[in-house]
């Protein structure tokens, strides 16, 4: 079973953010990603044997304890890894103390049940397209910069859970289901 750990997105969000990215024309070699499925990662666990679930639901509701709610506010478009061949494009988020710790908790407690370490720093951020195309790519996210000039400042949402999702990979894209929600309650 294909798993990772996120921050869901509220749908009025969701709607402003396909909104943005959204063209009249698709670009050759430009996937975006469905509406449903934006979010925030926290941690991509991969493939996991299902016995291990009980002890990931276990160490996440632990880590959900030790956490208040907190506003996170969506801040600018982005692209990895750079404008000029970019591959992602997306929108990042605050990195708060609050979200970068929790990430940190969730990589640390997960790597003490066998998953790997991540070897780069957390960076908030909320997938709106995956490119093959370099130059559609540039052309889309050029666009949604245009779009997006000054208005992130009124966005932000409060996180009060992080959840478990399980990831189906079809040939008209994922489909993502919660296996478990954790709300965050110190």
């Amino acid at each position: 079973m294909r798993l990772f750990i996120a921050i869901e997105i509220p749908n009025e969000i969701k709607e402003f953010l396909y909104q943005l990215i959204s063209l009249k024309t698709s670009l050759e070699g430009v996937s975006i990603v469905q509406k449903g499925n934006f979010h925030i990662t926290l941690k991509f666990l991969g493939e996991v044997n299902e016995g291990l679930i009980p002890d990931i639901i276990n160490t996440l509701r632990k880590i959900s304890n030790g956490f208040s709610p907190f506003t996170l506010k969506i801040t600018h478009p982005g692209v990895f890894p750079d404008k000029f061949k970019p591959r992602v494009i997306w929108i990042g988020t605050e990195n708060t103390e609050t979200l970068k710790e929790m990430a940190k908790r969730i990589d640390e407690e997960m790597e003490s049940l066998g998953f790997k370490r991540e070897d780069k720093n957390f960076k908030s951020h909320i997938t709106v397209a995956r490119v093959k195309n370099f130059h559609n790519g540039k052309y889309l996210f050029e666009k949604i910069l245009k779009r997006f000039s000054g208005q992130s400042s009124q966005l932000q949402f409060q996180v009060e859970e992080f959840v478990l999702m399980k990831s189906t990979l079809t040939p008209k894209g994922s489909i993502y289901d919660v296996l478990q929600r954790f709300p965050l309650v110190k």
